[in-house]
């Protein structure tokens, strides 16, 4: 028998690209249903009464929340990807530091 690498989901679950992207979509998730909630709950800009009077009130429930969590799943993944360190610009920071140290 030979190892072979998973595939499917376990190997989706593995991967620590995959893993970051799915943590920061499920607090985008969250965030979204905070203000989706908040905005409803405290009827801003008259949005509860609107929907609550109209004859299909989960369309609009729908596209509001469907709005709202892409544009905050997104904001939250890319802030994740945005503060991941760059491997590169690792080294270069240990040099100008040790150079800094031996300059003094």
């Amino acid at each position: 028998m030979t190892d072979a690498a998973p595939t499917g989901p376990a190997a989706l679950i593995r991967n620590p690209l995959i893993r970051l992207l799915a943590i920061n979509w499920l607090i985008g998730l969250c965030v979204t249903t905070l203000v989706v909630s908040g905005l409803l709950y405290w009827d801003a800009g008259g949005l509860w009464s609107l929907i609550s009077r109209t004859d299909a009130p989960l369309v609009p429930l729908a596209m509001l929340f469907f709005g709202f969590l892409i544009t905050l799943c997104s904001a939250a993944m890319g802030t994740a990807i945005m503060g991941m360190p760059d491997r590169d610009a690792e080294p270069a920071l240990a040099r100008a530091v040790s150079r800094a140290g031996a300059q003094r």
